[in-house]
């Protein structure tokens, strides 16, 4: 029986893991109240230093699709 050696790529074990941030932030809806609120959310989080809820904000802004109801 062939041994794997732990932690080497492909094992299972300790295999690199290849993430990568997305290439910019999420440009709000223009006339979009929800998208307006989640860049002002996303603006105070990073003057605040706090990129947890930067992230959070982004991502809430990508998956937000429903504009129809709240653009004027």
């Amino acid at each position: 029986m062939t041994e794997r050696k732990r932690g080497t790529p492909g094992s299972g074990v300790g295999a690199a893991a290849h993430l990568a941030l997305p290439a910019s932030q999420p440009t709000p809806v223009e006339g979009c109240a929800a998208c307006g609120a989640l860049a002002i959310q996303r603006k105070a989080a990073a003057e605040q230093g706090d990129l947890s809820a930067v992230t959070d904000a982004n991502v809430r802004l990508r998956n937000h699709r429903s504009h129809s109801g709240s653009l004027p």
